[in-house]
């Protein structure tokens, strides 16, 4: 819900700051060559920050948008086991889809998509490479991403609905629709699909934990570690 004196003008103008500061950021770093590998969790904790002033701004705390300790160990455990396997059945089944309607990615599409696993090409069978994309995967892909997509860019849409009926499910769509834009430039737009399908998941997975982010960013950190450890158990080329 929307906190005590925010208003729509203030949420559009939240929005629009840290959204800029996401793409912009994200744009112009993918041109460096020396960090672009970086370019996406940099952006990102760019955006966050921008994000913790805005809704500071606003007297709005990260634990009242769901970053707060579940009241039960059990509970906790349970929500990021359903989290997990709902994601990733979710993001499997949206991916087949999409990738049939859309088909392939065109040629520059595919070419930044090597590029981009490519970055993982040292993980194999190299622990210090492992150790450093699995605290990368935490820290970025399940602290980061689930702070700003889930908390802050879901609080300020859902401020910006504010009176219209179902609110909270076009904020989940509104942030689902950002985070699939971001995975655009490399996986084209069936990855847009799959990833704002896994991010709309999310949002309702928020909704039904009672708006606590700690089961998502669990379930999202030992996504991205399962993919990083296969990774590490592969035979370098």
């Amino acid at each position: 819900m929307a906190a005590a004196g925010t208003t729509r003008q203030e949420a559009a103008l939240d929005l629009l700051i840290i959204i800029g500061v996401l793409v912009v950021s994200k744009a112009l770093l993918l041109r460096v060559d020396q960090i672009w590998a970086f370019a996406g969790p940099i952006s990102l904790l760019l955006a966050l920050s921008f994000a913790h002033w805005r809704i500071s701004l606003r007297s709005i705390t990260w634990s009242s948008i769901g970053l707060t300790r579940p009241k039960s160990i059990w509970f906790l455990l349970a929500y990021t086991v359903v989290a997990l396997i709902v994601t990733i059945a979710a993001g499997e089944i949206a991916g087949m889809v999409a990738s049939a309607w859309f088909g392939p990615p065109d040629a520059i599409t595919q070419g930044i998509d090597a590029r981009y696993r490519d970055r993982f090409r040292e993980v194999a069978d190299n622990p210090l490479q492992f150790a450093l994309w699995l605290a990368i995967a935490w820290i970025i892909g399940g602290f980061t991403e689930e702070l700003l997509f889930r908390g802050a860019l879901f609080a300020r849409l859902e401020a910006l609905f504010l009176g219209v009926p179902l609110a909270a499910l076009l904020a989940g769509a509104g942030q689902a629709v950002l985070f699939g834009q971001q995975h655009l430039y490399y996986q084209g737009y069936a990855g847009w699909v799959a990833t704002g399908v896994i991010a709309l998941i999310s949002s309702l997975l928020y909704l039904a934990f009672r708006r606590n982010l700690f089961p998502l960013i669990l379930s999202h950190g030992i996504s991205n570690s399962v993919g990083l450890t296969l990774l590490f158990l592969q035979t370098p080329s």
